[in-house]
Order: structure tokens, then sequence, then C-alpha cells
């Protein structure tokens, strides 16, 4: 575990992933431990990763070395992935998921026998530039505190 670029990013997504439990309990007021282990949610534990990586890269290196600028643009592909795609899939499956409802209720206001073998499909995928704003500040927090420590 000498390698404080790989450590610094695995603490990173982890310190998000369980800080998801606090952050669920103050919006839904009430504890959800799954919450540690669930897509999507404030903060960003793939943002928090990819921060801690490129900021612990740049302590590291600095900011003339090319292991910097790769973890630079890959971090921007996960954040515009995150708050774009991902978050544009989130609010599909929404709508199909209000649609496979519509039609189950349709089809028994019909009484007609058509099965509709649909599963719910993950609303919370991607996130809201809030949530990747979290994420920033979870990675780059862990990033200070490893270099400061080691």
């Amino acid at each position: 575990m000498h390698n404080a670029l790989l450590v610094t990013s695995m603490l990173s997504a982890i310190v998000a992933q369980i800080l998801k439990i606090p952050f669920t309990y103050l919006t839904q007021h009430s504890w959800n431990w799954r919450a540690a282990f669930k897509p999507g949610g404030m903060p960003s534990s793939h943002t928090a990763l990819m921060v801690g990586l490129t900021s612990s890269t740049l302590f590291q290196y600095g900011w003339n070395n090319p292991f910097f600028a790769i973890a630079a643009a890959v971090t921007l592909i996960v954040i515009y992935d995150a708050t774009g795609v991902r978050r544009q899939a989130g609010h599909q499956a929404m709508v199909l998921n209000e649609l496979t409802a519509t039609m189950e209720t349709l089809n028994q206001k019909l009484c007609t026998n058509v099965s509709i073998k649909q599963s719910s499909l993950k609303e919370v995928l991607g996130h809201s530039p809030l949530e990747v704003l979290g994420g920033i500040v979870v990675g780059t927090v862990v990033a200070l505190v490893i270099v400061r420590y080691s």
C-alpha cells in the first residue's frame, strides 16, 4: 500500500460511498445503510475516485507531467458522463417505469390477460451538478490528507 495514487483514489471512493448514508438521512429522514452500496446520490463516488487520483497525481508529479494530463482528461470524461449520459439514462428509466405501471393499470381495468413482464429499471444512475461537486470536494480533501500524512 505504498502507492499513494491508488490509495487516494480508492479511499476517495470509499469515503464518498460512506458519506451517502448521512446525506440520504438528511433528505429522507431515515437511515438507509444500503445507500453506501447504490449508484447515484450525494456525493458522486466516481467523481471522488477520479478527482482523488487526479489531485494526488498533481501533488506528486506536478502540472507538466503526462500522468496528470491523462488523469485530468479521464476525470473530465467521468464527470461529463455522470452529469450527462448516465443522468439522462436515469430520467429515461423513470419514464419507462411510469409507462409500464400505466400499462399494468390499464391491463387490469380492461381485464385482459396480456402479461407485462418488465422489471423496474434503475432510476438513479447519474448525478446532479451538486452531487458531482460533492465528489470533487471529497476527492480533493482525501488527496490533501494522504499527501500531508504520507
